[in-house]
C-alpha cells in the first residue's frame, strides 16, 4: 500500500470517527427543561377552579330551584283552570238539559193519542172524531204538572218557545206539520204521572170523546223512553240579562 492510499485511508476513518462522535453527543445531550410553576402556583390555579366550578353549582342550584317554584305554581294554576273549567261544563251540561238541547232518556209514560177508526154517521161533525191541538195541550200541561222532566210529541221536543197550534185540522208542534197518531213520551215517576192522567177530574172532554166518538187515548208505563234534542231556534228581540 502505497503512502497516498494509506493518507485516504486515514482521512476516511478520522472522518468516520469525527461523524459519529457528533452524532453520539446529539443523542446524549440532555434535554432541556422549561422552568415549571411552583407548588404554590400550581395549587392557587387549582383552588381557584374548584371556587369557579362551586359558584356555577351554586347558580344552577338557584335556577333549578326557581324552576321548581315556577313549575309547582303553574301546576297549581293549571289545576284551579282545570277545576273551574270541569265546573263550567258541568253546569253548561246542566243548561242544555234544562233547555232541552240534548236528548234525555228515564222512565216515564207513552200517551198515543189517534183519531177516531169508526164510521161517521150522515150528519155528525166529523170534529168530534179526530184529535185537535188543544187535546195535546191539555196533556201537556198536565204531565208537566205531575213533574214531567221533558216532554216530546213524536220526534219535536217540547221547550219553553214550542208551540202547539192547528191550521185546518192539520196540527203544527214547533212549526212541523205533525200526522196522527201521536205519541207524547214524558220522562218523570211514571206512577204520578198515571194518577195524573187517569183522575177523572182531569181531561174529562177528551175521555168523553173517547167513549162517544172512538177516540183512542192509550196510557202506558215505560222503564226506558228516549227523547230528541230540540233542533229549532230560540228568538229573543226584547229581553235582556238582570241585574
Amino acid at each position: 500500500m502505497t503512502l497516498g492510499h494509506r493518507l485516504v485511508r486515514y482521512a476516511i476513518i478520522l472522518a468516520a470517527g469525527l461523524t459519529l462522535g457528533l452524532l453520539l453527543s446529539l443523542i446524549w445531550r440532555p434535554a432541556v427543561v422549561p422552568d415549571s410553576e411552583s407548588p404554590n402556583e400550581a395549587s392557587g390555579r387549582v383552588q381557584l377552579s374548584v371556587e369557579r366550578l362551586e359558584t356555577e353549582q351554586e347558580a344552577l342550584r338557584a335556577e333549578l330551584t326557581q324552576l321548581r317554584q315556577e313549575l309547582a305554581q303553574r301546576q297549581q294554576a293549571a289545576s284551579a283552570n282545570t277545576d273551574r273549567l270541569q265546573s263550567l261544563q258541568t253546569e253548561l251540561e246542566r243548561q242544555q238539559l234544562l233547555a232541552g238541547l240534548v236528548p234525555l232518556q228515564g222512565p216515564g209514560v207513552l200517551v198515543t193519542l189517534d183519531d177516531s177508526g169508526v164510521q161517521i154517521p150522515p150528519g155528525a161533525d166529523p170534529n168530534a172524531y179526530i184529535i185537535h191541538e188543544y187535546d195535546l195541550r191539555d196533556i201537556v200541561n198536565l204531565l208537566w204538572m205531575a213533574g214531567s222532566e221533558g216532554i216530546a210529541i213524536n220526534e219535536e221536543r217540547l221547550v219553553g218557545q214550542s208551540s202547539v197550534y192547528c191550521v185546518g185540522s192539520t196540527v203544527m208542534v214547533n212549526n212541523r206539520r205533525l200526522s196522527p197518531p201521536y205519541e207524547i213520551r214524558a220522562i218523570g215517576n211514571p206512577r204520578v204521572q198515571q194518577d195524573y192522567l187517569r183522575n177523572p177530574s182531569f181531561l174529562q172532554n177528551l175521555k168523553d170523546k173517547e167513549q162517544l166518538y172512538g177516540l183512542r187515548f192509550d196510557v202506558q208505563g215505560a222503564s226506558v223512553l228516549t227523547l230528541p234534542a230540540y233542533t229549532g231556534g230560540f228568538l229573543v228581540q226584547h229581553a235582556r240579562p238582570g241585574e
